[in-house]
């Protein structure tokens, strides 16, 4: 569990903290704000709730610790589905299938946190929803979501899941195009090396 960051990302890097195994975070220098990315792995359905709510209270925990102007995404796999239809301005009209007991409480927590499912927003057909298949093809489901602060969400362009994408996994990627800005590194000054071997002594 992590991220993969290109070059120029990798050095806005200010601040990493794995929590777990489950739960890791990142900060960057962005302009205006900093951004934070924030990386989930929810138990599965098999699990016990008590696991569940260890990470929610880690995840509160550590999003209490924030700057209330940084900017964070939260992604993952939440193993929680949401369901189809709107609610607020937190599930949009594109989720995929009936609402279980995980994603009441993803739900709520995002109501409680102020924060938008971002892949629920923008349309694609069913057949393109689904980030996770049960094996043998016998049931499809929409488990995987990325977070986005309300206050943040024009800055959000789409989001959705890729299911043609190779990555060796047997969920499909959900993508989120954001506009950001990255800020801007001052060079550090040249330092100058003299040889000495080559230097000529001027003489009167």
């Amino acid at each position: 569990m992590g991220f993969i960051l290109g070059k120029e990302i990798a050095k806005r890097v200010t601040e990493i903290e794995k929590i777990s195994d489950r739960l890791i975070m990142i900060k960057l220098e962005m302009e205006p704000v900093c951004l934070v990315l924030i990386q989930v792995y929810m138990p599965t359905s098999d699990s016990e709730d008590e696991e569940v709510e260890e990470i929610y209270e880690k995840l509160e925990e550590l999003l209490d610790n924030q700057k209330g102007t940084d900017s964070v995404v939260i992604l993952g796999d939440w193993n929680a589905v949401i369901g189809e239809g709107k609610e607020e301005k937190v599930v949009g009209r594109f989720g995929l299938g009936k609402r279980n007991e995980r994603g009441e409480k993803l739900v709520e927590f995002c109501k409680r946190r102020k924060l938008m499912v971002s892949n629920t927003w923008f349309e694609q057909p069913k057949r393109r929803r689904y980030t996770w298949k049960r094996p043998g093809d016998t049931g499809r489901y929409q488990i995987d979501y990325i977070l986005v602060q309300m206050r943040y969400r024009n800055g959000v362009k789409g989001a959705s899941s890729l299911p043609g994408a190779d990555c060796d996994s047997d969920h499909n990627m959900v993508a989120l195009r954001m506009a950001i800005k990255l800020k801007r590194i001052g060079k550090a000054r040249k330092r100058v090396k003299w040889d000495l071997n080559n230097l000529r002594l001027k003489t009167r």
